[in-house]
């Protein structure tokens, strides 16, 4: 068994993620802290979990673990990780995004995108920054063309985003939405010239409340003078081995993707102009966070990457 801690569990993404975790066969979850230093149970802080454990939070002594998930603020994580004083085998998750904008393959953060990265993840992650939501979303639109060297044309990303993260129109996860959108349109630009070094395109991003509570979508727009089935075989090829990303031919629904890790992908191309348009909607709260923080886990520790993400199917 893998054994598990999470600190600071007091937001949307932390909470989903200990709803994942306490059901996961392949682990153990050992310890809860949070801000405050009661000691209350753990299906007290967590909607939805009562009868499945008798875990208190903020122990007395944290017993060693073999992964920690930190959440909370981006400027917390530093501090979060003095006061842990966590071994040096310790694998940390870093949910904060602190290391957006400082990982590589030299440096000793690695970016939790296995749709990016899996091979670095699966042999050399010992420290893991996930991934913005709205950047995963608008980077899992994007890969194949950055890989394929394809994105030659200022890039235009429209991000809608649900009321769990955007509740007021004004704030999104807690930070200024206009900095917000500021910090994913840097870490895009950032991940894709890691993937295609040529790429030093303009990118406009904008963002925009959506009906759907857990959902975020990203329809990204870009001109390419390649045919649209051509473009098409280069999106199949590439995500064929991927077990959370896939291609429909439909419009997507927020009843796709809510409560999933699914990302689910469309794409349309204008002949005429040669505008070529990617839809990707996915969970906010999991293929967009915790979801992702637990199938990077999966990776890490050599589990199959599905283990303890069978999820709801797609519906209502």
């Amino acid at each position: 068994m893998i054994n598990i801690g999470i600190s600071r569990c007091d937001n949307l993404c932390a909470e989903e993620l200990v709803r994942v975790l306490i059901n996961h066969p392949d682990v153990e979850l050992k310890w809860v802290l949070n801000p405050g230093g009661d000691t209350s149970r753990l299906d007290e802080l967590v909607p939805g979990i009562v009868g499945e454990t008798d875990l208190r939070v903020n122990p007395n002594e944290l017993d060693d673990v073999d992964i920690v998930f930190i959440s909370g603020p981006r400027d917390s994580l530093q501090g979060q990780l003095e006061a842990l004083s966590l071994p040096r085998q310790t694998h940390v998750v870093d949910m904060t995004g602190s290391h957006n904008l400082d990982h590589g393959i030299d440096k000793p953060w690695k970016y939790g995108m296995s749709e990016m990265q899996r091979r670095v993840l699966v042999h050399d992650a010992h420290q893991v920054t996930l991934p913005g939501n709205a950047a995963m979303a608008a980077l899992l639109a994007l890969m194949p063309m950055a890989r394929n060297l394809m994105l030659n044309s200022p890039l235009k990303l429209d991000i809608t985003i649900g009321s769990a993260a955007f509740p007021d129109g004004k704030t999104i996860d807690g930070m200024d939405a206009a900095q917000w959108a500021q910090d994913q349109k840097q870490e895009v630009s950032y991940a894709l010239n890691q993937c295609q070094t040529s790429f030093n395109q303009p990118v406009e991003l904008t963002i925009s409340p959506l009906l759907g509570r857990r959902t975020l979508a990203v329809e990204a727009r870009f001109n390419c003078g390649v045919d649209e089935e051509t473009i098409r075989q280069l999106y199949e090829q590439y995500y064929i081995d991927h077990n959370f990303v896939f291609m429909v031919d439909r419009p997507i629904v927020s009843a796709d993707v809510e409560n999933t890790n699914k990302c689910l992908i469309r794409l349309t191309k204008d002949d005429r102009n040669g505008m070529c348009t990617i839809n990707a909607m996915m969970d906010l709260l999991l293929k967009g966070s915790a979801g992702n923080a637990v199938h990077i886990m999966n990776l890490i520790f050599g589990l199959h990457e599905r283990a303890g993400l069978a999820l709801k199917a797609t519906g209502c």
